[in-house]
């Protein structure tokens, strides 16, 4: 048996690297990904339904984190996700990264409930807080300001969705920034086209009557 040329080993070392990539431009993946977290996560009605439909599924989360994790700064010391919603996410991505995870929590307090730091977060590190889905940003908001009351930098939000409800704003003034995957307008634009899909071909599920 000849030995593999040279262009053999640079595929299988690509793909020892890049996994998918090596076989799939990343346009062609990430049509592929939105259209599998439309699938999930979105409503008969045409609304988003919620982040749990996608990010519990193991073969979206495992695609997902594949991008986000070429978003993560280099300069970041640990991840920060937040229970319950974006846990599963902030898990996946610690795996993939190899970064330590924070999870933030809230507890109650004899002031009501607060947001509450567990596992090791010391003063001077530079976390990354982790969303699965941000909407207005408070509860983001809420996780760096933790993390500024434990003497962390928090260098930014990183979210697989923004649903354009004011987080990046909102963040903003609070003096960091909102980095996402997605945003809302491009999911329901793939949502609205796959309607459009199943409509033209199947007139029943539009409503329209077929004629004999």
């Amino acid at each position: 048996m000849s030995a593999p040329s040279s262009g053999d080993g640079d595929f299988l070392e690509a793909l020892a690297r890049g996994g998918p990539r090596a076989l799939q431009a990343d346009r062609a993946r990430r049509a592929e990904l939105i259209a599998d977290v439309v699938a999930a996560a979105w409503g008969a009605d045409g609304r988003f339904v919620d982040a749990d439909r996608f990010l519990t599924k193991p073969t979206v989360l495992r695609r997902l984190v594949g991008f986000l994790a070429d978003m993560v700064p280099q300069d970041v010391d640990r991840l920060i996700g937040r229970e319950t919603h974006s846990l599963a996410l902030g898990t996946a991505l610690a795996l993939e990264t190899g970064l330590p995870l924070v999870i933030a929590r809230r507890t109650e307090t004899s002031g009501g409930r607060e947001l509450h730091c567990h596992g090791e977060l010391h003063p001077g590190e530079r976390v990354l807080v982790v969303e699965g889905v941000v909407g207005t940003g408070a509860s983001a908001e809420l996780a760096v300001r933790m993390a500024r009351r434990r003497g962390a930098t928090a260098v930014g939000v990183l979210a697989a969705v923004d649903r354009n409800a004011g987080a990046a704003e909102r963040l903003a003034r609070a003096g960091v920034t909102l980095d996402r995957l997605f945003d809302d307008a491009e999911l329901l634009a793939a949502a609205t086209r796959g309607m459009a899909a199943v409509s033209h071909e199947d007139p029943a599920a539009s409503g329209e009557e077929t004629v004999a």
